[in-house]
């Protein structure tokens, strides 16, 4: 009888909502249900149908389509658990070929048909459950009609609340500030190829991208200022990319203000980390950005749940592999990314949801904010080895050579030098030269020395130590340089020429 088993099919799915057990898809006629509960290291899926099939291949055909459909609802990148289905057949009775043979499919799949009483004793043993008895039936028809019409109900608004609860959590606002951001960063990197071009350190400088001596000055806005300027068309394509699709969506779960807050103090975290680790100029909204990746794990830990029902394993991977990838790659700039992480994780701790107030919690997180990032600039600031940039000094040397400052030239040479490392034989040869011209010769030769020693085929470094030397009526000691500078060019004139008339005196 169809209303009986409509009614056994209902109040087995009410039973399974209280152990924890929640629905996926329904039929609009509720005469199908599919339902899943995470343990662990798997996930248990219940298919409970009405659905009659005469014929084993139907009911073969039946399965596979449940199964992908619960596939194609949950489909991610990666995720460790495994699946587990339950297909529970409430019928009058089974194929009337042997589908016995389908019980001996994978491992993973386990069919029942519940045709006899018996039979719920063999599904509360499959699924371990507590407690699952024999359901009390109306003998009325009309009761028991009435009674499925009220178990139908109760499923549904438990169904339909749990889905609004859930919707609430990704409808918290509507994306603004994301759009705003994007526009703001765009407009800065057309002002950076207006005025010289977004690769120019001349040009990122004046605008201010992160220059960690200029931080040491009191320029500490670079840390924020920085957070707007791209280097290059890719760096902001791929970055605008990230900010719209992850920015809408945390924007969506925190709100509009908690967003913006999250996203300010994830880049401040990341342009402090990127002060104490990294010396190179940098720029860019990938802290920030990262920092927005900080705030869905957060998310994650809240509610996980919701988390890996939607996007969590998916968020994971996109982070380990931005991470993976950093380290890999030496341009990447690691302190600006895991600071970001880090300090948005923190910043959405702070600020929390709107809807979910936990003081203590959101206390402790501005504090230990406040205590890591200063921690981390105070490191920053004290570490004078990450305060120069040898490539951005040998820029600004070279511009105080052809403006003739030559005396600045020596002290900014002697004040790098203790800390280079790949420039440091170009830092002795610049000082060297503008000693020369300071009527300098004997540090001259000293650094120019120390240059060889480090660099011994650096040609004109060989060359003006020749000269030195001839200059000084040390000819023994010029004519093995220059032969060794000939041997790297034998093209060059003056070379052969300071060679000769050595060799005549």
């Amino acid at each position: 009888m169809y209303i009986k088993r409509q009614f056994q099919q209902n109040q087995f799915v009410l039973y399974l909502m209280e152990q924890q057990f929640e629905i996926i898809s329904t039929t609009r006629s509720q005469d199908e249900y599919l339902l899943e509960r995470k343990n662990k290291s798997s996930i248990e899926i219940v298919h409970v149908s009405l659905k009659q099939h005469d014929w084993k291949r139907d009911l073969e055909q039946h399965i596979i389509r449940v199964q992908r459909k619960y596939k194609e609802i949950k489909t991610n990148i990666f995720s460790k658990n495994k699946y587990h289905f339950y297909h529970i057949f409430i019928v009058d009775y089974p194929p009337v070929d042997d589908w016995t043979e389908l019980i001996s499919s994978p491992d993973n799949v386990s069919i029942t048909m519940v045709d006899e009483p018996d039979e719920w004793q063999k599904v509360q043993k499959q699924l371990e459950l507590n407690d699952l008895g024999q359901f009390t039936e109306p003998v009325n028809p009309l009761e028991m009609e009435q009674a499925v019409y009220f178990l139908k109900n109760r499923i549904l608004m438990k169904f339909n609340t749990e889905q609004e609860k859930r919707k609430k959590l990704f409808e918290q606002g509507k994306p603004f500030w994301t759009y705003v951001l994007l526009v703001i960063n765009v407009i800065m990197y057309g002002l950076l190829e207006l005025n010289g071009g977004s690769t120019s350190i001349e040009t990122l400088l004046a605008f201010g991208a992160k220059y960690n001596l200029a931080i040491v000055d009191g320029e500490w806005w670079r840390i924020i200022s920085s957070m707007f300027l791209h280097i290059g068309l890719p760096h902001i394509i791929l970055n605008m990319m990230a900010l719209y699709f992850i920015g809408t969506l945390v924007e969506r779960i925190y709100g509009n203000m908690r967003f913006l807050i999250i996203y300010f103090l994830a880049g401040i975290a990341g342009g402090i980390a990127s002060f104490a680790f990294n010396s190179s100029i940098a720029a860019g909204a990938s802290g920030a950005i990262f920092g927005l990746f900080g705030a869905l794990v957060f998310f994650g830990t809240q509610f996980p749940k919701e988390f890996f029902r939607t996007i969590g394993w998916n968020v994971i991977f996109v982070i380990g592999l931005n991470v993976v990838f950093g380290f890999t790659v030496a341009q990447i700039d690691n302190g600006a990314h895991i600071g970001g992480l880090i300090g948005g994780f923190i910043a959405s701790a702070v600020v929390m949801f709107r809807q979910y107030k936990r003081l203590w919690l959101q206390i402790m997180a501005a504090l230990g904010f406040v205590l890591l990032t200063g921690g981390i600039f105070v490191y920053g600031y004290t570490n004078d080895a990450n305060h120069y940039n040898e490539a951005v000094q040998l820029g600004e040397i070279q511009q105080q050579l052809e403006e003739e400052n030559y005396q600045e030239v020596v002290s900014l040479t002697t004040e790098i030098l203790p800390y280079a490392d790949q420039q440091k034989a170009e830092l002795y040869f610049q000082r060297s030269y503008a000693h020369i011209l300071l009527g300098n010769s004997n540090e001259a030769i000293s650094d120019l020395k120390r240059c060889l020693e480090l660099k011994p085929n650096f040609e004109q470094a060989l060359y003006n130590l020749a000269l030195l030397y001839a200059n000084n009526n040390q000819i023994n000691e010029a004519v093995p340089l220059l032969e060794k500078a000939m041997r790297i060019d034998p093209d060059n004139t003056d070379y052969q020429t300071l060679y000769e008339q050595l060799k005549q005196n």
